[in-house]
């Protein structure tokens, strides 16, 4: 056997066993993000039937949140030009977690080249008071998926870690 069909065998192996092997064994480190900041997750290149998906995870606070605020995530889909093409807000509540998917447009030129950002906020009632520093601490992740049987191919995340969230507080 010569020394390149050994060499092709085993990056073969090696890629048939990365492809079997699901995402969630690949132990990833979480990231938290504060309201002060937001997270940007890196360009991905996607074709049609795929369709891209930013995760936060809202982390415990260690006690209920306070009655008068909840803590939102605001999901954002940019091109390679910075150009927003798709976003929204989302409550969350401890321990769960919300998405926002992007899917591939008909007739778009591919690959498509975007990028996501997370960003998260507490937000405080009008009319309420509320004691001490309320925070979120959320987990961001963006993945890419086929959008027929829902197989994820890639899985990202900011290993930058970054404060708890400080309430934002609306200006009359």
């Amino acid at each position: 056997m010569k020394l390149t069909s050994v060499v092709t065998l085993a990056a073969a192996s090696l890629v048939a066993g990365l492809a079997v092997y699901p995402a969630a064994h690949l132990h990833a480190q979480p990231a938290f993000l504060s309201s002060s900041q937001y997270v940007t997750l890196g360009m991905v290149g996607m074709v049609e039937g795929q369709s891209a998906r930013l995760n936060a995870l809202l982390m415990p606070t260690g006690g209920p949140l306070l009655a008068g605020g909840s803590c939102q995530v605001t999901f954002t889909f940019l091109n390679d030009q910075g150009t927003a093409l798709a976003s929204t807000v989302l409550p969350v509540s401890q321990n769960q977690a919300v998405h926002f998917d992007y899917p591939v447009p008909p007739g778009a030129a591919v690959p498509l080249e975007i990028h996501g950002t997370v960003q998260v906020a507490f937000t405080i009632t009008p009319g309420s008071t509320t004691a001490g520093s309320p925070s979120c601490s959320v987990v961001p992740t963006m993945e890419v998926f086929n959008s027929s049987n829902g197989q994820t191919s890639l899985v990202l995340e900011n290993p930058r870690a970054l404060p708890q969230v400080l309430p934002l507080f609306a200006t009359p």
